[in-house]
């Protein structure tokens, strides 16, 4: 991501033990290409704290996505909308009313994805000591 002058994730995280817990709860998606991982997100009913006092606009039973992130030889051709389809779908078979999910502000590629598929801007926030705010956006299902 810094390549892309994206800071979003910077460090180890998101690392081994945040997939390694996705993987053991049932909740990680891998977009698999002719036996190559390039993506992966997280999909639960789980919010972080910092989501309990955000404005949300849905009633019901939320899902949210967590650590979507593809290759970057695959930004920009369809495959994160693809995985967001999909946890849209997850969603719903689950009895999901809606979609949350953030990004950092810088990342305007992300914002942009998000608001092209649907999702409402909802308010921006902070969290994990960043200087910048993240954003939260939600789509009702």
């Amino acid at each position: 991501m810094l390549a892309s002058d994206n800071p979003q994730w910077q460090g180890a995280y998101p690392g081994e033990a945040e997939a390694q817990e996705d993987i053991a709860r049932g909740e990680a998606f891998l977009l698999d290409i002719a036996g190559t991982p390039l993506g992966v997100m997280a999909v639960n009913d789980q919010m972080p704290a910092e989501y309990g006092s955000l404005p949300w606009q849905t009633e019901g039973k939320a899902y949210t996505i967590h650590r979507l992130g593809v290759h970057s030889s695959l930004l920009r051709k369809g495959y994160a909308a693809a995985m967001l389809s999909s946890a849209e779908t997850i969603a719903r078979e689950q009895g999901g009313t809606c979609i949350h999910i953030d990004t950092y502000s810088p990342n305007t590629a992300a914002q942009s994805l998000f608001r092209r598929l649907g999702y409402r801007q909802v308010c921006s926030f902070h969290m994990k000591q960043k200087p910048l705010p993240y954003i939260a956006f939600e789509k009702s299902l």
